[in-house]
């Protein structure tokens, strides 16, 4: 027996509008990631050797302005920009190519896993939102298991955590309509 259109437009009625715009943006936001994490990838060594450049500028910048005669006008900008500079230390000791092609396997996983959860919610089904969920645990996962537990891990997974529970909740909220 053939589909009738009518099929079609029961199954395009049934799907909720937010679970369309979630899905929609899943399909973009996970596709981008994913292209974004091969280019990550591929470029490692180059992105490692940019940050141990910018780290030596940092390191050579900090012992001029210590040499100079406006010490006291630097001492503020020393004080306002410890805390960037400390992250910036962090994380140009912690991106070696290993590192960085690490995270990138990592990011590309859970973007896959979740646009296979987004495939299977537009398709209506339930399994889709768990596997999506999946994906988002190895977003907040990743960075913890690679950098340990410092304050890099922390931004790295609360900004990829905070956007993850977002559209888990929203998703959540259409669990009724997938089977």
């Amino acid at each position: 027996m053939e589909p009738h259109l009518n099929d079609f437009e029961d199954e395009e009625r049934i799907r909720p509008a937010l679970l369309k715009v979630l899905c929609i943006l899943t399909f973009i936001g996970s596709s981008f990631l994913i292209l974004m994490q091969i280019g990550s990838y591929s470029t490692a060594s180059k992105t490692a050797q940019m940050m141990s450049s910018l780290k030596d500028k940092e390191q050579k910048d900090s012992v001029i302005s210590k040499d100079s005669s406006l010490q006291h006008k630097h001492a503020a900008n020393r004080k306002r920009f410890f805390f960037g500079k400390t992250i910036m230390s962090s994380v140009s000791k912690s991106m070696t190519p290993e590192n960085i092609r690490k995270t990138a396997i990592g990011n590309m996983l859970s973007a896959i896993f979740t646009l296979i959860g987004a495939i299977l919610m537009w398709h209506l089904k339930r399994s889709g939102f768990f596997i999506y969920v999946f994906g988002i645990v190895i977003s907040v996962a990743v960075p913890f298991l690679l950098y340990g537990f410092n304050t890099m891990s922390f931004g790295f997974a609360f900004f990829s955590g905070f956007f993850g529970l977002l559209f888990t909740v929203l998703y959540a909220l259409n669990i009724k309509s997938l089977q």
